[in-house]
């Protein structure tokens, strides 16, 4: 074990037991990317030493950051940050097939329209912030064979996204939680989904090229940090006939 002092933990809570308490501390590490996505981490017996604590104890939070899909172990090389797929999450609400018939594909984007604004009541709360927080809005449309499938409406809280509000609507990338890494070091660690069914008013009606009044799945997503702290809040609305929902209870 080094000679130097254990690094502190985190005393927010005392009574958490040593074991949560060194969870959030590592938590936080993750969420300051001072591991980057994909990236090892020190061995146990590094960490266990750092900390001072027993090596049982570390690797209880280790395996409470795995099982929360913050870590993966990877068979003889060690254990990693965990980087999270981008590109599944939303479309898994709807059916996409390629030409052939083949599995799921990622619509094309493209983004419509942008606006200085405020958040919406749903977002500001979802965001924790307060009503009538300026935010940055991103209009998007998703196409599927050339045609439009999803809208969104996109809500980036300012300052934190202001080099958005410059940037080319062509420059805009397919897939946004990779930019969000790149531009600001917010790495995305997990979304939370609400779904209903709603009917299309004029304006979604005719963006997604259906009928006013048409059935449409409506998503809200939002999205959290490593550490769970909200990032982002999007409003979805994608054709009713491609709706699927699937849940298994056990």
């Amino acid at each position: 074990m080094s000679n130097s002092a254990p690094r502190a933990l985190p005393a927010a809570d005392a009574r958490l037991p040593l074991h949560a308490r060194l969870r959030d501390a590592l938590a936080a590490r993750i969420a300051a990317q001072e591991w980057p996505a994909d990236g090892r981490i020190p061995s146990e017996t590094q960490l266990a030493a750092e900390y001072g604590v027993a090596p049982n104890t570390l690797r209880r939070a280790l395996e409470q950051l795995v099982h929360e899909r913050l870590l993966e172990r990877r068979q003889g090389r060690g254990t990693f940050v965990r980087r999270p797929a981008f590109q599944a999450p939303l479309f898994r609400f709807f059916h996409f097939q390629d030409q052939q018939g083949g599995g799921v594909v990622i619509p094309e984007s493209r983004i419509i329209g942008r606006a200085v604004t405020t958040l919406p009541d749903a977002a500001a709360t979802a965001l924790r912030l307060p009503p009538g927080h300026a935010a940055l809005r991103l209009d998007r449309l998703r196409y599927w064979a050339g045609a439009p499938v999803v809208m969104e409406e996109i809500h980036l809280p300012l300052p934190r996204f202001a080099a958005l509000r410059d940037r080319a609507l062509s420059d805009f990338e397919t897939l946004l939680y990779p930019l969000y890494e790149r531009e600001f070091g917010l790495v995305v660690g997990g979304v939370e989904d609400e779904l209903r069914v709603g009917l299309a008013d004029a304006r979604r009606a005719e963006l997604l090229a259906v009928a006013e009044g048409s059935a449409v799945a409506i998503i809200d997503r939002l999205s959290l940090a490593v550490d769970g702290s909200p990032i982002e809040w999007r409003r979805a609305w994608g054709h009713g006939d491609r709706f699927a929902y699937r849940v298994s209870l056990r």
